[in-house]
C-alpha cells in the first residue's frame, strides 16, 4: 500500500456519523447547514425530520439520536425532565413567525388586516393546522386564534395534520382553503402565499432549542453543536427566513 492510500484510509477512519432529530419546519435551513458542516468537518450527518412531539417520543423510547432540535421549549423540557438531554449544552439559536397562508391562486385578500376580516377568511372553508394539542405549530396556532378571540368559531373548520409540512401541503394542493404555518414554511412552496402574519404577542415565542442526548456527547457531536452557533449556520438560517436570536450572536 502506497503513502497516498494510507492517507486516504486514515482520513476515512476519522469520519464519524452524527444523527440529528429535527422539527419538520427546519428541513431546508438545517439541510443547508449540514452540507456546510460535512464539508468543513468530514463527518456525515443523518437528519430525521418530523413533528416535534413524534421526535420527542422516539427519543424517549431509545431512538439513536445524537442531537435533538425541536420547535417547542415544552417538548425539550419534557425530555429534560426524563433525564435524556445534556441541559448544560442546550441552545436556542433561531426563531420563527406564524402566518396564515392560502393557495397562490386564491382570490382571498386581507384589506384591513383586522380580526373581523381574518375571521371571515378562516370561516370560509377548511383550515389546515398541525395537531393543536401536540405539535408546536398547531399549539402556537391555537394560542394565536384564542388570543384573537377566534378559536371557538374556527375550530369546527380545522383539519389537523401530523406536522406543519402536512398542513402546508393541504393548502398547496387546495384541499384546504387556508392554513396556519410557520412563516418560513410559506417560503418553501410557491403554491401558497401569505395573507397575514399573526402578531408575535398572540402566541408563545417560537424558538428552536437544540441539545445533545445524554450519553451521545462524542467529539463529532459536540463539533456539530458548535457549528450550529457559527456565522455560517446563522447565515443559512437567516437566508431561509428564520430570525437569529441574541444567544447565537
Amino acid at each position: 500500500m502506497g503513502l497516498s492510500s494510507l492517507a486516504v484510509a486514515s482520513s476515512e477512519a476519522m469520519a464519524e456519523q452524527v444523527n440529528v432529530f429535527a422539527a419538520a419546519s427546519l428541513q431546508e435551513a438545517l439541510s443547508d447547514v449540514i452540507v456546510g458542516f460535512e464539508m468543513a468537518s468530514g463527518h456525515e450527518v443523518v437528519a430525521s425530520f418530523a413533528g416535534s412531539s413524534a421526535l420527542a417520543r422516539q427519543v424517549q423510547y431509545g431512538a439513536p439520536a445524537d442531537v435533538v432540535m425541536l420547535a417547542n421549549v415544552n417538548w425539550m423540557n419534557y425530555l429534560s425532565g426524563k433525564g435524556l438531554l445534556l441541559n448544560e449544552g442546550e441552545k436556542s439559536l433561531f426563531g420563527n413567525g406564524l402566518s396564515l397562508v392560502v393557495p397562490v391562486s386564491s382570490e382571498v385578500t386581507l384589506e384591513q388586516a383586522d380580526v373581523a376580516e381574518l375571521s371571515q377568511i378562516l370561516n370560509s372553508g377548511r383550515v389546515a393546522m398541525a395537531l393543536v394539542e401536540a405539535v408546536p405549530a398547531g399549539i402556537y396556532g391555537k394560542e394565536a386564534l384564542t388570543s384573537l378571540g377566534l378559536w371557538d368559531a374556527v375550530q369546527p373548520n380545522v383539519v389537523e395534520t401530523d406536522n406543519v409540512r402536512a398542513a402546508l401541503a393541504l393548502v398547496a394542493l387546495r384541499e384546504a382553503s387556508a392554513g396556519i404555518v410557520y412563516t418560513t414554511d410559506a417560503m418553501v412552496d410557491d403554491r401558497v402565499r401569505i395573507v397575514a402574519q399573526f402578531p408575535a404577542a398572540s402566541h408563545s415565542e417560537i424558538v428552536y432549542p437544540a441539545a445533545i442526548v445524554v450519553g451521545r456527547d462524542r467529539p463529532e457531536v459536540i463539533e456539530f453543536m458548535t457549528y450550529l452557533g457559527s456565522q455560517m449556520a446563522q447565515h443559512a438560517f437567516a437566508q431561509r427566513g428564520f430570525t437569529v436570536l441574541e444567544e447565537a450572536q
